[in-house]
């Protein structure tokens, strides 16, 4: 993973995650080239809890989270997917 930052108003949080981009069959509906695949685990967020509209920064480059989609085994988070536009 590298660092990665969100922030939501004056709270901003560091976190590790696997950036990825989109394969070019991915690019359907709301998916652009500017989108990118985050993927973090919750251990590396704390309590913060990533929502649409939040601010991103990673390697330098900025963007906006477009959606943020837990996923689950039973009630636990074990991870996020999270949708990043880029500026």
């Amino acid at each position: 993973g590298q660092p990665v930052a969100f922030r939501r108003s004056t709270t901003e949080q560091a976190a590790v995650g696997f950036v990825r981009g989109y394969k070019p069959e991915q690019l359907v509906g709301i998916i652009t080239q500017k989108d990118r695949e985050v993927i973090v685990s919750p251990s590396s967020l704390g309590s913060f809890v990533p929502k649409a509209n939040d601010d991103f920064t990673a390697g330098g480059q900025l963007g906006k989270v477009i959606a943020a989609e837990p996923i689950q085994m039973g009630t636990t988070i074990v991870r996020w997917n999270i949708q990043v536009r880029l500026n």
